[in-house]
């Protein structure tokens, strides 16, 4: 029987995971997914050099930039509006404040759609920007939006996190204390999520885009942006 896929983020449906869409949840979002998620610092270890964000209160202001004004409602809005039938990988594509943030986008995009190429039977077009392409995978295999966001958002944050903890180095329970923080800052950007439209893209997280930049000039870096 074929899921009815559920496009907002309001719709009762979403409490009533099915254990396959968890399953699917679980294997994109792991660090074993091989897209090499890993290696993008997403600006941060250069401000990190530079010694801008130095504490968990750097970490968690950084994060809650993201989430609420930068890329992480940006991808969301992108994420939501794929599922409502707008093709807008170009236009997601523009949006990256730098080189490097596109490169992210498209290094990402290409290997999460060459691992469902190979692997789940599934192509997505070459230079599908990361959000885009999960997106159009969660349509699919028949993911709820809210779900397919909640773990979207969550991976990225993590992610980022995970770079602070061994590139300030923060250590792994301030890392772990940081995730849980996120974890309720994504929550309350969930509560008025499905109200957003393309009019509520847009970036205000000036120090995040200018150390994209700055990365590109690193003569030692760990990470690739």
């Amino acid at each position: 029987m074929v899921e009815r896929i559920v496009t907002s983020t309001k719709d009762k449906d979403y409490n009533q995971i099915s254990l396959k869409t968890l399953q699917i949840l679980q294997t994109w979002f792991s660090s074993s997914f091989p897209i090499g998620s890993y290696s993008y610092s997403h600006g941060i270890e250069a401000m990190i050099n530079d010694k801008i964000i130095l504490r968990s209160s750097d970490v968690l202001d950084f994060i809650e930039g993201s989430i609420f004004h930068g890329t992480c409602k940006n991808d969301f809005i992108l994420i939501k509006l794929t599922y409502e039938g707008l093709d807008l990988n170009d236009f997601s594509l523009a949006l990256s404040a730098s080189k490097e943030r596109k490169l992210e986008t498209q290094y990402l995009g290409n290997a999460f759609r060459k691992v469902l190429g190979e692997s789940w039977g599934f192509e997505l077009p070459k230079d599908t920007s990361f959000p885009i392409g999960i997106a159009k995978a969660g349509i699919n295999f028949n993911i709820p939006l809210y779900q397919l966001s909640l773990f979207y958002m969550q991976s990225f944050v993590s992610n980022l996190i995970n770079i602070c903890v061994k590139h300030i180095p923060l250590g792994q329970k301030t890392g772990q204390d940081c995730i849980l923080k996120s974890m309720t800052m994504i929550e309350k950007f969930m509560e008025k999520a499905n109200d957003y439209t393309i009019e509520d893209i847009g970036s205000v997280t000036y120090f995040s885009d200018l150390y994209s930049i700055k990365h590109e000039n690193l003569i030692t870096r760990v990470y690739s942006t």
